[in-house]
């Protein structure tokens, strides 16, 4: 993904007479901004399971200091950090929503046509606010629903109540910092109207394949020398047919075998810029680890492309829900770029295919651990002859030839193996920590469920399982805690005090430990610290 035009982060100056203006990307060239990508990082962490709306744009952006930065950084966290639509069955569980599905409500918007039908049967289209109670009331009823969870479900799919997830593994600072240099290095390219390359060692055939693959236009002006072409669009812009341009330069930079060098005349914002792709930019782009296809490998990436249409069009032939797409982006990692030549996708999974080089070939070794690298952050597998399962490829998934149908049985053995890509869902985040702690409080079951609605009401799934309990004016707890606390007073008379000082050890002072403590009262029959000392006093708690 790219940054958008208008967010690149540049510095211009002036030029010798004679000259283009120069454009200077602003890179991150020290570490000093780690310390507020990770406060970034921990932000949309903390905030995964809340919806969209719940969310303060402002908050990385005054992280930052500087807009322009601040929404690269995001662009940057896009393949972490994601929105999705809540399903039905979240708000108002698994048995309302098949009921629902009886009806053929699957969605918001079947619950909308739904609501409009009988708006305009019985209120000849329109429902005054004093009467929407009433009528949602009516309308819920024959669908099992409360008014307040029909309300909800109607505008379930509102941009405002896309819920974010979690892709992956938290993402780290450093990595997310490599990401932003390469990705505003390429960003920058996209507007090239020609970039000149200095690929010392890199052979002719190499380019031309490389070239032909992206169908940029290519011009050999010396040995080591190539100038890659732009293509102005219909509107004017260089930017659409400028991701081919820059994957194709950033494929060179990468193949060849001595430090490349170039510079890219740039059209941004109505001005011609000379960008010098120094050593910085080209650091960003060359990392030390580094894979990506060669002349070989467009081959056998292109030939498994086939294979996988071929199977598509097979009489029953299935990719059981795997999309392919090609020319994806760069997987950049701390010290490692991986450039894919096809990505398969299916719901928020999505795994990269990246060719290897053949036993014995240079960069081998560098690419496998690349991707091992690589797989820190995103699935990957690896093609290419002799990468049998071994040593060798011990650590990433390893595909030795263009089979479509072993390409299928290893991406589900990835998916398998990664668990649960996109994170959990506001009631499973519930389940986990309730899980993890035994007991989730009031304030964390509104953060992460939001207010609207009854609590009680709104962790029913979570409870009809009976392993765990909603306490008013505390939370959610685990039976097993309860029965825990509640064995306590099964040995004999306890104080209240006493009882309410164990309870706030265990779950922390505070009108939570108050309320746990009634509830407990509520069942057995306790002593008051009066009365603790006369034999056989005891009180049953109202």
């Amino acid at each position: 993904m790219a940054f958008r035009r208008q967010d690149i982060p540049k510095t211009t100056r002036k030029g010798e007479e004679g000259e283009l203006r120069k454009l200077y990307p602003r890179f991150a060239k020290d570490r000093t901004l780690l310390p507020k990508v990770e406060l970034a990082i921990g932000y949309l962490d903390g905030m995964v399971g809340r919806r969209r709306g719940d969310l303060s744009p402002d908050v990385v952006l005054e992280l930052f200091g500087d807009p322009k930065l601040a929404r690269c950084v995001l662009t940057c966290l896009a393949d972490s950090y994601r929105y999705r639509t809540p399903e039905i069955a979240e708000v108002v569980g698994e048995a309302a929503a098949e009921a629902l599905s009886g009806w053929d409500l699957l969605s918001a918007a079947d619950l909308r046509g739904h609501a409009y039908r009988a708006a305009n049967l019985d209120h000849h289209g329109f429902v005054a606010d004093a009467e929407r109670v009433r009528f949602l009331a009516e309308v819920a009823a024959p669908l099992g629903l409360e008014a307040g969870q029909l309300e909800e479900l109607l505008h379930l799919d509102a941009e405002r109540n896309a819920l974010l997830i979690r892709v992956g593994p938290r993402p780290r600072a450093e990595d997310v910092l490599a990401r932003y240099n390469a990705t505003l290095a390429l960003s920058v390219l996209r507007h090239a109207s020609e970039v000149t390359l200095e690929l010392p060692g890199l052979d002719a055939s190499t380019v031309e394949t490389v070239a032909s693959r992206h169908e940029v236009a290519c011009r050999r002006l010396g040995p080591e020398t190539v100038r890659l072409a732009g293509r102005r669009s219909s509107l004017g812009s260089w930017g659409q047919f400028g991701a081919r341009v820059a994957r194709c330069a950033a494929q060179l930079i990468l193949l060849a075998p001595g430090t490349p060098s170039g510079r890219a005349t740039v059209q941004l914002n109505d001005q011609t810029l000379a960008f010098a792709l120094d050593a910085f930019a080209i650091g960003a782009l060359r990392p030390k680890l580094r894979a990506v296809a060669g002349p070989d490998g467009l081959i056998r990436g292109a030939v498994l492309a086939d294979e996988v249409g071929a199977l598509r069009r097979k009489a029953g032939g299935t990719t059981n829900g795997w999309t392919m797409r090609r020319a994806p982006d760069p997987i950049v990692v701390e010290g490692g770029l991986v450039l894919p030549e096809l990505v398969f996708t299916r719901d928020r999974e999505s795994v990269a295919v990246v060719p290897v080089p053949p036993p014995g070939a240079a960069g081998r070794a560098d690419s496998l651990a690349a991707l091992v690298r690589a797989a820190t952050a995103r699935p990957v597998i690896a093609l290419g002859a002799g990468l049998e399962a071994g040593a060798e490829t011990a650590e990433v998934p390893a595909l030795a030839t263009a089979d479509a149908a072993a390409l299928v049985a290893l991406l589900e053995e990835v998916a398998a193996a990664d668990g649960a890509v996109g994170s959990a869902t506001p009631l499973g985040v519930v389940a986990d920590e309730v899980l993890a702690v035994g007991w989730v409080g009031a304030g964390r079951l509104s953060e992460v469920l939001g207010d609207r609605g009854d609590l009680a009401s709104r962790v029913r799934p979570l409870t009809a399982e009976g392993e765990s309990a909603f306490v008013p004016g505390f939370g959610l707890c685990r039976l097993s805690l309860l029965e825990d606390l509640l064995d306590r007073l099964a040995g004999g008379p306890l104080g209240v005090a006493a009882l309410r000082a164990e309870i706030a050890t265990r779950v922390g002072e505070g009108p939570g430990a108050d309320a746990l403590t009634l509830h407990l009262l509520s069942r057995h029959a306790v002593v008051t610290q009066a009365s603790a000392s006369s034999p056989g006093a005891t009180e049953r708690a109202a």
